[in-house]
């Protein structure tokens, strides 16, 4: 079976809920057929993350990074070895469930959106029981996010996002942030790069322990953010694979309904 989605999940000390996270997932891609792919990858934890998620080795594809390094490293890695037309991440708590992973990607695969992603602050979202922690860091970063990179989007760090695969092959390498501030940076790059976002609602599911420490990476996430704009000011992301994930849509689209001049 072809992969229609690869489902990356980051989880860094996850053993205590893992496993319940994974018997979910895969239950639900089982049952509605999807021909799917699912990598953990353990951003360096000191549980037996790894060893719980090896223990579905044979549904299961384990990418270990040797020290804890953050959000955004542990993406990077895990959608190098991704292969699905569509590549989505969650967290590893699976806080939203496993629906909205096969909106994001019907959206993409059937839409022909270049991305999806879950957004808080839309109607029909649920998100009232999320924890200080989270609430507080999501609203700080917000809040940079508008100020100091572009206006418009509501909610940058809901924990569901998914690409199509030859834009996360294009947009991932390009990324430089290790810590949260990587959904700032995807973000910024696809609206940058013009490239079409469809937002969905969702509705919190279960609320695991967070590992953010609010000052800590409140303040780095700051810092990131500013050092995004002034990068793409310097010409760091810029990059040609990106920008044909547009042109050669247009160029389809507009072939495809008789747009083009006969020459």
């Amino acid at each position: 079976m072809s992969v229609e989605l690869s489902v990356v999940l980051p989880a860094f000390n996850s053993a205590a809920w893992l496993a319940s996270s994974l018997e979910t997932l895969l239950t639900y891609l089982g049952q509605r057929g999807i021909g799917a792919e699912v990598i953990v990858v353990d951003d360096g934890s000191t549980d037996d993350t790894a060893g719980v998620a090896a223990r579905h080795s044979s549904e299961v594809r384990v990418v270990r990074l040797p020290r804890n390094q953050g959000k955004g490293a542990a993406l990077r890695a895990g959608m190098a070895v991704a292969t699905g037309r569509v590549r989505a991440f969650t967290d590893a708590d699976l806080p939203y469930g496993p629906e909205p992973l096969e909106l994001v990607m019907r959206y993409i695969d059937e839409r022909g959106f270049h991305a999806a992603f879950g957004d808080r602050t839309l109607p029909g979202s649920t998100y009232a029981h999320a924890g200080a922690v989270r609430t507080a860091v999501s609203g700080a970063a917000g809040i940079a996010f508008r100020t100091l990179v572009t206006a418009g989007f509501a909610d940058t760090q809901c924990g569901l996002k998914g690409f199509r695969g030859d834009v996360a092959d294009a947009l991932f390498p390009l990324t430089t942030v290790d810590r949260f501030a990587i959904d700032v940076e995807l973000i910024y790059l696809l609206l940058k790069y013009r490239l079409e976002i469809k937002r969905i609602p969702v509705e919190l599911a279960r609320n695991a322990p967070s590992s953010v420490h609010v000052a800590r990476d409140g303040w780095q996430a700051v810092r990131d953010i500013a050092m995004i704009r002034l990068d793409f000011a310097r010409g760091r992301y810029r990059d040609d694979r990106l920008a044909a994930c547009l042109t050669a849509d247009l160029a389809a689209d507009r072939e495809r309904w008789g747009m083009l001049d006969d020459r």
